[in-house]
């Protein structure tokens, strides 16, 4: 964009137009401020208040002659008070307007079938007010009605209004009348209509029976009987309970062989340490298998260890080879129940030297107990972190519980 050049001015830079607008604007701002201000000390050393209504009005002043320089103060005027005249005049004009302000949907204060706005006061008068209910189980001081048990003329109360601009305070009763709701076409058809069936009750209250009308102002009537339709809803219910009975079951099943899992991993390094243990001192691996299944169940017979499922499958694999199932197939069943790749893995290890007749099988299984040792200490960390992982709920809770017990007496106390 090009700037237009002047005769006798030099071309002007769009920097430094744009430099020269800012300093422009500032400085006409600033020439308003101080027009402003200029202002606001009327002669004489008068300050202007705020009409009633209109909040408290600030001023900026620097007084001199308090010290050797000038003090700069703020200073602050509440906004004009009424004399006791002009107080009463404008209460008088508020109560002229007050319908207008409280009837809500109402037609006007003798007619009043729903609940009544009342106002805490009205800004541009500067005034607060104060309800207070002559009948609060009718109309209470918030304005909300209670129609019920209300004859057609309703009944007639008053509320009492304290006005104050916080000097010339004074009560007035204004007097209201409430009445039944509005009913449309239908439901007042359907009120005459109950009405009318009240009368002939009473009419047949010495029979054994009461017979319904037939017809009401020219209607045939048909009657039936007000059946809740629960079908739905409960047959609902009972497929949602079927449903969730049946996640609950999977849930569980999926507990308990998580659990059983979990269990078998803690277990493996100990089996393998106690194979060892045995093969070390002479025994056969059918021999050492035995030994380990006897020494579990006179333990459990003697309440010193709980159930363990690596244990019980052993105890299976040593009752089949008693009936005479091969040692390799015995072994490799055992390791296909445990159902993990390090049984499985030792089953197969197993099978294979019934089989080969492998020398070193003890050093393999001091190899398998090394990893197996690596893998109970990686489960045992794992359950700390979900066990700390399960705390931390009660422990918000608590935080929460003590939050709570600090801050609301703070509050209480604001």
């Amino acid at each position: 964009m090009k700037y237009p050049q002047f005769k006798g001015f030099p071309r002007i830079s769009r920097l430094r137009g744009r430099q020269l607008a800012c300093l422009g604007a500032g400085l006409a701002m600033g020439l308003a401020s101080r027009a402003v201000s200029a202002g606001s000390l009327a002669p004489g050393n008068m300050l202007a208040r705020n009409p009633k209504g209109q909040g408290q009005a600030a001023y900026a002043l620097t007084v001199e002659g308090l010290g050797d320089e000038a003090v700069f103060l703020d200073v602050i005027l509440e906004e004009q008070a009424y004399t006791e005249a002009e107080a009463g005049a404008v209460y008088e004009k508020i109560l002229e307007e007050l319908p207008l302000h409280i009837l809500g949907e109402n037609v006007s204060l003798q007619d009043v079938h729903t609940d009544l706005n009342l106002l805490s006061g009205l800004d541009e008068y500067g005034v607060d007010f104060q309800w207070r209910s002559e009948n609060p189980d009718l109309v209470d001081s918030f304005g909300t009605v209670n129609t019920e048990n209300l004859g057609p003329e309703g009944e007639e109360t008053a509320l009492r209004l304290r006005i104050t601009d916080g000097n010339w305070p004074k009560e007035f009763v204004i007097p209201i009348r409430v009445k039944p709701p509005l009913l449309g076409e239908q439901e007042k058809m359907e009120e005459t209509f109950l009405e009318f069936v009240q009368a002939e009750e009473a009419r047949q209250r010495t029979e054994a029976y009461f017979r319904l009308p037939d017809a009401f102002e020219g209607n045939t009537l048909v009657y039936g009987e007000a059946v809740s339709d629960s079908f739905l809803p409960l047959a609902f219910l009972g497929i949602l309970g079927a449903l969730l009975v049946g996640l609950k079951e999977q849930k569980d099943r999926e507990k308990v062989e998580a659990d059983r899992k979990r269990q078998l991993l803690l277990d493996y390094s100990e089996v393998l340490s106690r194979l060892i243990i045995f093969l070390g001192a002479g025994m056969s691996i059918r021999t050492a298998w035995d030994r380990i299944g006897e020494d579990y169940q006179r333990a459990r017979r003697e309440g010193r260890m709980p159930y363990r499922h690596a244990y019980e499958e052993m105890c299976t694999a040593a009752s089949q080879m008693k009936t005479g199932i091969p040692e390799g197939r015995a072994f490799a069943e055992f390791g296909r129940r445990c159902g993990l790749p390090q049984y499985i893995k030792l089953g197969g290890l197993l099978e294979q030297n019934r089989k080969n007749g492998s020398k070193n099988l003890r050093d393999v299984l001091k190899l398998e107990m090394a990893d197996a040792f690596e893998l109970r200490k990686h489960q045992a960390r794992r359950l700390g972190e979900e066990a700390g992982t399960k705390l931390l709920v009660p422990l918000f809770m608590l935080l929460s519980v003590v939050m709570i017990m600090i801050a609301v007496p703070a509050l209480m106390g604001l």
